[in-house]
């Protein structure tokens, strides 16, 4: 994915996107003055939908890249094999999640904050540098530093959801605010290094500066649910898209993208169907907020590590 933006084509595509991240967090900002005009169950039903189809589509064609790989390997029954370890993966970490659910949380955290950080920003470095992974893992975790830091009594009652009511007093005893502007300065100090290196541009070191003020505003004035699905759909997932986009044709990215949507349709449309059969079994047990929230957040969790996992796969076979 690195230096796509040097093609002129796919250059205005991820301009597009930047802009519609703006100006879709800005909506919401505005709209969300107007309190009446949703309740909080509306937010969350409809961050539900975005995050179970936009959101998760951009893994749809990870069976593809498993195709990919199998094939370099002489393997025959590469479907048989993908989904095998594919759900070996996402069925362990859901294990994981239930029995150590603090511990899967924190290491959740730390494999999202490289994932997050390297999917957002790796199509602006112009090429390889020591400091790239220091500066994914910094940019990452702005994500989750922000939640906390501002926003941290809705955080704490997610987490407190997502550990089955098991002990958050860990989280609790760690300074938020401190992690949060050594986070922001660290991540600002690494933009201007990169940029003295001539690593990056000043136009893609201000596009990522404005992306994390406007994460910061979403998640400080915006319920933590919808904050999340602003970045998570429209800016970590649509970049994903339109970088496979790009990949499905080079000379075409709006034709790759019609591509990427046919490839992926299948797979998203079995995903939100099985979100939606969970939301209904835990809806027995739990409210349906409450359903919401773990299908959402341990769901991704246990599609986070097979996610990666091929991808990193998928990025060696193919050097």
């Amino acid at each position: 994915m690195r230096d796509i933006l040097s093609n002129n084509k796919i250059n205005l595509v991820f301009y597009a996107q930047f802009l519609f991240f703006i100006f879709v967090s800005a909506l919401s900002l505005f709209i969300f003055n107007d309190s009446n005009l949703f309740n909080q169950l509306n937010f969350n039903v409809f961050c539900f939908i975005l995050i179970a189809t936009i959101g998760v589509s951009h893994g749809a064609i990870d069976h593809k890249k498993g195709e990919y790989i199998l094939n370099k390997m002489n393997s025959r029954n590469y479907l048989f094999l993908f989904y095998l370890a594919y759900l070996f993966f996402f069925f362990l970490v859901l294990f994981f999640w239930l029995k150590f659910s603090l511990i899967s949380l924190v290491i959740f955290f730390i494999i999202s904050s490289f994932h997050f950080g390297s999917e957002d920003t790796a199509i602006f470095l112009k090429q390889a540098t020591k400091l790239e992974n220091l500066f994914y893992f910094a940019r990452g975790s702005i994500i989750i530093t922000s939640s906390f830091y501002l926003n941290f009594n809705e955080t704490d009652q997610f987490i407190q959801n997502l550990l089955f009511e098991h002990s958050n007093t860990l989280l609790h005893g760690i300074n938020w605010p401190y992690i949060y502007w050594i986070n922001f300065i660290f991540l600002f100090a690494l933009l201007i290094i990169l940029f003295v290196q001539k690593k990056i541009s000043i136009i893609s070191s201000i596009i990522i500066f404005i992306e994390i003020i406007f994460i910061a505003l979403n998640f400080y004035f915006l319920p933590l649910l919808l904050a999340f699905t602003l970045y998570f759909c429209f800016m970590h997932s649509t970049k994903h898209i339109m970088a496979l986009s790009y990949e499905l044709d080079r000379e075409n990215p709006i034709h790759g993208l019609k591509k990427f949507l046919v490839m992926s349709f299948p797979l998203t449309l079995i995903t939100f169907t099985s979100a939606l059969i969970m939301l209904f079994y835990l809806g027995n047990n739990f409210s349906l907020n409450s359903s919401i929230v773990k299908i959402i957040f341990i769901g991704l969790a246990s599609l986070t590590l097979p996610h990666i996992i091929l991808g990193l796969i998928y990025d060696k076979c193919k050097k």
